[in-house]
C-alpha cells in the first residue's frame, strides 16, 4: 500500500494524475486527491466545513467535471504558447 504513494518518474506521475481524473485510480491515490483538494475548497469556502467540501470535490472528481475544467483550462493556455 505504501508503495502506492511512491512516484518512480514524471512519466508515472502523468500515467497516477491522469488515472485520478479519469477515476481509474487505486483507491488510496484518489483519496489522496481528494483530501487535497477538499482542503483546497475549504480555504475558499471558510463557511464550509471539511465534509462538505470532501463531498464537494468527490462529486467533481467522480462526475467527471475535474477533468472537463483541466482539458478547458490546458485549451486555453495552449493557445498562448
Amino acid at each position: 500500500r505504501q508503495r502506492q504513494m511512491c512516484i518512480r518518474d514524471r512519466d508515472e506521475a502523468a500515467e497516477i494524475f491522469d488515472s485520478v481524473l479519469e477515476n481509474r485510480s487505486t483507491e488510496s491515490r484518489k483519496n489522496v486527491v481528494l483530501a487535497n483538494a477538499a482542503f483546497a475548497i475549504k480555504v475558499i469556502e471558510r463557511d464550509k466545513d471539511i465534509a462538505e467540501c470532501l463531498a464537494i470535490a468527490r462529486e467533481s472528481l467522480e462526475s467527471g467535471r475535474a477533468l472537463t475544467c483541466l482539458k478547458t483550462y490546458v485549451e486555453l493556455n495552449s493557445k498562448n504558447l
